[in-house]
């Protein structure tokens, strides 16, 4: 009798979780509003900090990946993080960032995109969209930076999902 009790109840709060409209996640110190009824969720591991989920049952398709850049060193920004995303944004160069990694940047997330720029909490928020695919850079004064993806977001949905970073 009582293993039907926690085996009952155990579902009804699996269910109640499944069924709520937002998920809250903490990603990389930022509380994110996640939409719920996702259909699966996948870390890629290792030092890449990559983490997707997906919301319906095609591979590849509708899917949120959440990237966790702050420590990256692939990438030479040539000044702080926060000063180079400021620069992408606003089209200009002047603080001495890599004027290359600009260039490449600016080709792929800003020429022919829908572009914003907002606050959220102490963090500055990056957005471009177009041609079915949206970004985001969140960047803090601390250098922290994560990137979010996706092919089914649209400015709004960010706005509500970083609303509490």
């Amino acid at each position: 009798m009582i293993k039907t009790v926690i085996v009952v109840s155990f579902l009804m709060l699996t269910l109640n979780a499944c069924s709520q409209s937002d998920i809250e996640l903490l990603y990389s110190d930022l509380k994110i509003n996640l939409p719920g009824e996702f259909t699966l969720i996948g870390n890629v591991g290792g030092n890449d900090n990559i983490l997707i989920i997906r919301y319906g049952d095609e591979k590849g398709k509708k899917y949120v990946a959440f990237t966790d850049m702050t420590n990256d060193k692939s990438l030479d920004y040539g000044c702080p993080v926060k000063v180079f995303f400021e620069e992408l944004f606003s089209g200009s160069n002047d603080s001495g960032c890599n004027a290359k990694n600009l260039s490449i940047f600016r080709e792929t997330f800003v020429d022919n995109k829908e572009v914003e720029v907002w606050k959220a909490g102490s963090y500055i928020v990056n957005y471009s969209g177009g041609k079915g695919k949206s970004f985001v850079f969140v960047s803090g004064d601390d250098g922290k930076l994560v990137k979010v993806d996706s092919d089914f977001l649209k400015k709004e949905h960010y706005k509500k999902l970083l609303r509490d970073i």
